[in-house]
């Protein structure tokens, strides 16, 4: 069948059964629309959740489906390019999921009333118009203009917006047309008269934002096609636009935030205000007006700016602007101030997105509202900058007379806070107090001022004032080190082999103090606050980190969940994918990284992966070490571009070798550092060529052709380490003469009121303080469990050779040992006679402690690097610890289950599986601890691996399996527990190393298990306890005496009778227990005559579970137990019980009511509750060595 015939196969063609299958989706739809139609407008839980972009989609696709499915003649082409017009609507929708809710849609021959009733339901008329919109956009594409004429008009009827279809249809139709409410539009060209002036080069484009609700349109009114991300937008058409995307023009791309802004502006219809002034050069930016203000900026969709002293020279193109003037400005024009500059306007205004924004308050409106939720927002309502904070709508009332009002939470998706304390109900402010979306987006009420401030924090500066690092046999690696980085900066660190490049960026990601000097982000010393700072730093060694097993998108969404616990699934799918697409790896993100020879993915795509990791977190630094060491021009090319998309609203900051003049040429600053971390120049790189230029003229030094040619790295080089002559390959200028030169030069730039890097250097007020970090919730801490726990499993089940070695080795090992150990004093093999049942049992105890210790030994190890780097980020460290033991654990026990079933079935062992299952995985539990701890303390993965033997072989000595303990050197003072007036170990005493063994605790609980826990035995201490029951009664009745004569004859039955086969003794033996505790003589007799009949001429019921060794290290231990005296209460190894330190009645075996079992507990009991604590010691430690080892690296 076609693909046409797939879309448009009609019910009359497929009778009976296959036409009522192919209905099953019709009806299904068909029931859901009328049942959200009939509901949805009075269950809340019954609406669909516009908050899923899956659920909208979901609206759209059926109802652009339906309306392509009323066309005749829709080819199999026409499906595909409507599909291919969705995918690129909801770029973060999976492609898979829309085109089989496409698919489905367009078989389930729904009507377009329907579908469009369903849409309406429960939507207010701003979403139902974004809808209309977001249709007619979707049918434009498609260049059916039917479809946007008597089509257009029943879907507005549909969603109940009746006379708005021509409106609408003008508005993406025809060029320039206004918007009405409840939707708006700006609009931009290089015109007169138009809302938001472009430069000249943008000369033929004309474009404009329509927003309704949470959608936004770019409509191309110009002459000139425009790029739409990624994509081109033809004259005419119209393209939808969402967070994260760029427009791109002739003059530079205009990003999803710029439009933001100017949206807001054109909505509101407020402007935003900010003071300028100069000092030292320098802009400085503040929203408060104070004696240094030079010049008032209202920034709308221009900027008008108002001279405000005489002696202030402020010139814009050329032309001075004196006060009581004012100037309409673009944002791309540039002006000077006191001869500093020029400066742009789109610098002013991306420096006020840095510190919030400013909302003056209208004193003849007492009330306003206040959201974060663009879709939320209404004409005269304050939008506070989306995406930085849950959503919350607020409602302020406020009095200037009394500069006091008060705050109203109308709808708020987490708790806010006030001065810090919850906000309930309604509640009183007063002025200047704070009120807190999150801890890192916050609201100011100046009610004297007439504002209201929105602060975030960010960090917008780093100043290295005078560091120095000395090591004790390294000697100094770092002197002096001075320099300023701003917000928007992206800074290269030049320099050879150990001049210091990675301690630097150490220092500078809070992960080594300095010897001398201080480090501020925001004015704030680094070390005074690192747990505050360092959050907002991701530093990015160059050691790849990425996992082998896991894909590119799963490593973006883990280290989204790490970075960003408090997320929802939704939300943390939305973000993985905008930044899939911001690196340019959305067509991997399903494919495996892969080791680093595997080729699975490039090394760019590595090392941007490796980048994107943290671009999921609250940083605003990122310190890269090397990023493009080893790459291809192209690979390299393309990271560069990714650092260069990091660093426009963050800083940058990465160390390169000998990096292309191309690649240099992209960075805002160099810093040049020499041998012994000497600086020897800081500024942009024009400074630095022009600088090393005139330092090569004045020492006339001779530059290679190629240097010169080359210029960059390569001259400086060759500049700095000019030798002395061509026979003389010592250096001319020792690092210290290079430090010293720079100074000076610096020193008389800074005299002559010139900036060392170029361009003059903007200033920002300051904003919120770092905010501590917020306690994680039961839910998180569970998120970063499972992110740890499932880590550690891929890593372990997704390689092949890995997984194959994993299933393989129990089998293997216990095939070798079964079949060895399968031996009988028989002339045939019985488990009765079995010679090597203990010894078994005590291999199996060594395979599950090998199993933890070998599965183990290195997982912190080959963590390091990957820890370090997410220090940052607070890692969970108790739920790290937690997660490898327990997941590493289960792996253990899935080999030993496999070891036990191969095992047990060669030696005959029988329903022993699950009890030898719970001693072996507390084996293993005890193994793995034991290796997390070696090692966290292990530097190399060898010598890890070489500590197992240590760990395993004096415990397979101390078991006392192998040899005795009363057989022990007794002349080694540590091996004696208890001994007798000779000075030799009592029998059946436990040695005090021993104590400490967990392999000895493993072996005693197995065989203990064994003797007491198999079928047989458990039946026979059920009718001897019952037994024991009706001897201590003083007087029997006639029934009770019945039935005590019953038991004492089950107690030989059982040992007597025969049976075929294992499941035939379980049945039997059962039988006679059943019959003497609830039946007559006469039936009881009756079934031991079946019983004999059918099992006669067979082995005894309990040759298939009771081994003769084992019984007689069982008896043996036993006797040992009884016999001890009431002062002597020591520990009987393979006793069945053991004496507690506390309890005990103080009689003597001869006194009357003397119980040797008294003031004991079953010995499996006491050897689990042992290996639990010798298992979980360990990781108490681990955990504590950890954490301090992270708190110090960071």
């Amino acid at each position: 069948m076609g693909r046409e015939s797939l879309y448009y196969c009609s019910g009359n063609a497929f009778p009976g059964m296959i036409q009522w299958f192919f209905d099953i989706p019709s009806k299904l739809i068909h029931w859901r629309l009328n049942l959200v139609r009939a509901l949805g407008a009075y269950v809340p839980w019954l609406r669909r959740d516009d908050g899923s972009m899956k659920v909208h989609a979901g609206t759209l696709v059926d109802l652009f489906a339906t309306i392509l499915s009323g066309r005749r003649h829709l080819s199999a082409r026409d499906a595909d390019a409507a599909l291919d017009i969705l995918r690129y609507t909801f770029p973060e929708v999976e492609h898979r999921w829309l085109s089989n809710r496409f698919e489905r849609s367009m078989r389930a021959s729904l009507t377009v009333a329907d579908v469009l009733a369903s849409a309406a339901s429960g939507r207010d008329e701003t979403e139902r118009m974004a809808i209309a919109l977001e249709v007619l956009s979707l049918l434009i594409n498609t260049g059916d203009s039917r479809m946007t004429g008597e089509l257009f008009d029943q879907v507005t009827y549909g969603l109940e917006l009746p006379g708005t279809a021509n409106h609408l249809r003008q508005l993406l139709m025809t060029p320039d047309v206004e918007a009405q409410e409840p939707a708006y539009s700006v609009g931009f060209s290089s015109g007169i008269g138009a809302e938001v002036s472009l430069p000249e080069q943008d000369k033929g484009i004309s474009f404009r934002l329509i927003r309704c609700s949470r959608l936004v349109l770019v409509v191309n009114d110009g002459t000139r096609p425009i790029v739409v991300r990624g994509r081109h937008l033809q004259p005419g058409g119209v393209m939808p636009l969402t967070n994260g995307q760029v427009v791109l023009l002739p003059s530079g791309p205009l990003s999803f935030e710029d439009f933001a802004f100017f949206l807001d502006c054109k909505r509101s219809g407020k402007q935003e205000v900010c003071y300028i002034s100069l000092d030292g050069g320098s802009l400085q930016i503040s929203r408060v007006r104070s004696r240094a203000s030079e010049v008032r900026v209202n920034m709308g969709l221009a900027c008008e700016v108002e001279v405000l002293r005489p002696e202030v020279e402020f010139a814009v193109d050329g032309r001075r602007l004196y006060p009581g003037e004012s100037v309409r400005m673009a944002y791309y024009s540039s002006f000077t101030l006191d001869g500093e500059g020029p400066f742009s306007m789109g610098e002013v205004q991306n420096s006020m997105s840095d510190i919030g924004r400013r909302f003056r308050l209208d004193p003849g409106n007492r009330k306003l509202r206040v959201t974060n939720l663009p879709e939320k927002a209404r004409k005269g309502d304050m939008l506070l900058t989306p995406g930085l904070a849950p959503g919350a709508v607020l409602e302020v009332s406020f009095s200037s007379a009394t500069n006091s009002g008060w705050l109203e939470v109308v709808e708020a998706s987490m708790p806010l806070l006030l001065n810090g304390r919850p906000v309930r109900g309604r509640v009183s402010l007063r002025d200047g107090d704070v009120v807190h979306l999150n801890a890192y987006h916050a609201l100011r009420c100046r009610f004297s001022a007439g504002v209201l401030d929105e602060e975030y924090h960010a960090i917008r500066t780093l100043s290295v004032e005078g560091v120095t690092k000395e090591f004790l046999r390294s000697g100094r690696v770092l002197d002096n080190i001075d320099l300023t980085v701003k917000r928007g900066e992206m800074v290269c660190i030049l320099g050879p082999s150990g001049s210091g490049k990675s301690t630097l960026l150490s220092m500078l990601a809070g992960q080594l103090p300095p010897t001398r000097g201080c480090i501020r982000y925001n004015n704030q010393l680094l070390y005074s606050a690192p747990d505050l700072i360092r959050p907002y730093i991701a530093f990015i060694p160059r050691e790849d980190i990425l996992d082998a097993a896991m894909s590119v998108s799963e490593h973006i969404s883990q280290a989204t969940m790490i970075r960003r616990p408090r997320l929802s699934r939704s939300e943390r799918v939305r973000r993985v994918n905008a930044i899939l697409k911001f690196l340019g790896l959305t067509h991997i993100a399903s494919r495996r990284v892969g080791e680093m020879n595997a080729r699975t993915i490039s090394d760019g795509e590595r090392t941007r992966l490796n980048l994107g990791l943290d671009l999921a977190g609250i940083a605003d630094v990122f310190l890269l070490d090397e990023p493009i060491s080893g790459l291809s021009t192209s690979d390299a090319k393309l990271v560069m571009q990714t650092m260069q998309n990091m660093s426009r609203d963050k800083m940058v900051i990465a160390t390169m070798h000998r990096p292309s003049t191309a690649i240099l040429n992209q960075f805002h600053k160099v810093l040049v550092l020499d041998h012994g971390g000497q600086m020897a120049y800081w500024g942009d790189v024009p400074g630095m060529m022009r600088y090393f230029r005139k330092a090569a003229a004045d020492m006339a030094i001779d530059v290679s052709e190629e240097a010169r040619t080359a210029g960059g790295a390569d001259y400086v080089f060759e500049v700095l380490e000019a030798p002395l002559s061509w026979h003389d390959r010592r250096r001319r200028q020792h690092p210290r003469l290079w430090q010293e030169r720079f100074e000076g030069y610096r020193f008389r730039n800074v005299m002559g009121h010139h900036h060392e890097g170029g361009a003059p250097r903007t200033l920002y007020e300051g904003t919120l303080e770092f905010p501590p970090a917020p306690r994680r919730s039961v839910i998180q801490l569970w998120r970063l469990f499972r992110i740890w726990a499932v880590r550690t499993f891929l890593g372990r089940v997704r390689s092949r050779m890995g997984l194959y070695t994993m299933l393989l080795e129990g089998p293997v090992l216990a095939l070798l040992i079964s079949m060895t150990l399968r031996a009988s004093s028989s002339p045939e093999y019985t488990f009765a006679t079995a010679l090597h049942i203990p010894s078994y049992l005590f291999l199996a105890t060594i395979v599950a402690m090998f199993f933890g210790l070998t599965g183990a030994a290195s997982e912190v190890l080959k963590d390091r690097a990957l820890l370090k780097r997410e220090s940052n980020a607070k890692v969970f460290v108790t739920g790290y610890v937690l997660a490898k033991a327990l997941v590493l654990t289960g792996l253990s026990a899935v080999q030993s289950a496999l070891f036990l079933w191969v095992g047990n079935s060669i030696l005959e062992i029988h329903e022993m599986f699950l009890i030898y299952l719970g001693t072996m995985t507390l084996t293993a539990f005890v193994g793995v601890s034991l290796s997390l701890l070696v090692s966290v303390f292990a530097r190399t993965e060898r010598a890890a691996l070489n500590m197992v033997p240590l760990l395993l072989i004096p415990q397979i000595l101390m078991a006392g399996a192998i040899v005795r303990f009363d057989e022990m050197n007794q002349f080694i003072p540590w091996s004696a527990h208890r001994t007798d007036e000779h000075g030799r170990l009592k029998p059946g005493r436990v040695p005090l190393v021993a104590e400490f063994c967990p392999l000895r605790y493993s072996f005693e609980t197995m065989v203990v298990d064994q003797a007491s826990k198999n079928v047989w035995e458990r039946e026979r201490e059920t009718i001897q306890e019952k037994v024991d029951d009706l001897k201590e009664r003083p007087h029997l009745d006639d029934r009770e005496f019945e039935e005590f004569k019953l038991l004492k004859m089950a107690l030989l039955h059982i040992a007597a009778i025969g049976a075929e086969g294992p499941e035939q003794a379980k049945a039997a033996v059962r039988q006679v227990r059943r019959a003497a505790l609830g039946g007559s003589e006469k039936s009881y007799r009756r079934t031991i005559a079946e019983l004999e009949l059918l099992g006669k001429d067979r082995p005894s019921v309990k040759s298939f579970y009771v081994n003769d060794r084992v019984v007689m290290l069982d008896e043996s231990a036993e006797i040992q137990r009884v016999s001890r005296d009431a002062l002597d209460r020591p520990e009987i190894f393979l006793a069945r019980r053991q004496p507690l330190p506390w309890g005990g009645s103080g009689l003597s075996p001869g006194d009357s009511g003397y119980s040797a079992d008294d003031g004991t507990v079953p010995t499996p009991w006491k050897d689990s509750l042992f290996l639990f604590l010798m298992g979980a010691a360990p990781l108490l430690v681990t955990g504590r060595v950890l954490k301090r080892r992270l708190e110090k690296a960071g």
